[in-house]
């Protein structure tokens, strides 16, 4: 690790010491300036439920370096509980990146319904968070070139309007009805504060 530049963690590769934006996935100095990573769909969310999908992850903890949990379950089920209101610097927002046109999320809204059915330069988008507030899922909600629609349909479990089968929003796979066994595109997608 380096530093910070305008808000991102600015890490640097050893092969070449070019630094690299970890919120833009560009190298910002170095040999490799200029050059982009391949940006690779994610979710937020907590060790516990990431365990649950991938239960062969492993994490490495070098513990000689301070431990300070920015964004543990609480902090993050805190911010997205903060409501209405101008929009803050600390506010945690999910960002979308189409060709033209770009998306914010912001965590506080989606809190309310949970579940957002957006349209992005073309593209039908499923927008999800958990109900304990701590993951945050973004999703391409076309199956087999036909957009469903999705709303709760209880507790972590979505259910589409069109066809009516149970869908699992952590893996994105139908889990009951006819289109069981289907599952969503994760949507490459940015989590992160406002003022990053």
């Amino acid at each position: 690790m380096v530093g910070f530049e305008k808000g991102s963690l600015i890490i640097y590769d050893v092969e070449t010491d070019s630094l690299w934006s970890q919120l833009f996935g560009h190298a910002t100095q170095g040999p490799l300036k200029g050059r982009k990573l391949v940006k690779m769909p994610s979710m937020m969310t907590t060790w516990k439920k990431w365990k649950s999908l991938h239960v062969d992850t492993t994490a490495y903890v070098k513990r000689s370096i301070p431990y300070h949990p920015d964004f543990s379950e609480a902090s993050i089920a805190e911010l997205a509980k903060k409501g209405e209101g101008a929009l803050e610097a600390v506010d945690l927002v999910i960002g979308i990146e189409g060709h033209l046109q770009a998306r914010a999320y912001l965590l506080r809204h989606l809190a309310k319904n949970r579940v957002l059915n957006d349209v992005l330069e073309g593209h039908p988008l499923l927008v999800f968070l958990s109900e304990d507030l701590t993951t945050a899922r973004v999703m391409d909600r076309a199956v087999d070139g036909k957009p469903l629609t999705f709303s709760l349909e209880r507790e972590d479990k979505l259910q589409d309007a069109e066809i009516k089968s149970i869908w699992d929003p952590l893996t994105g796979e139908a889990i009951s009805g006819s289109m069981k066994g289907k599952r969503l595109q994760a949507v490459v997608s940015t989590h992160a504060y406002w003022f990053a």
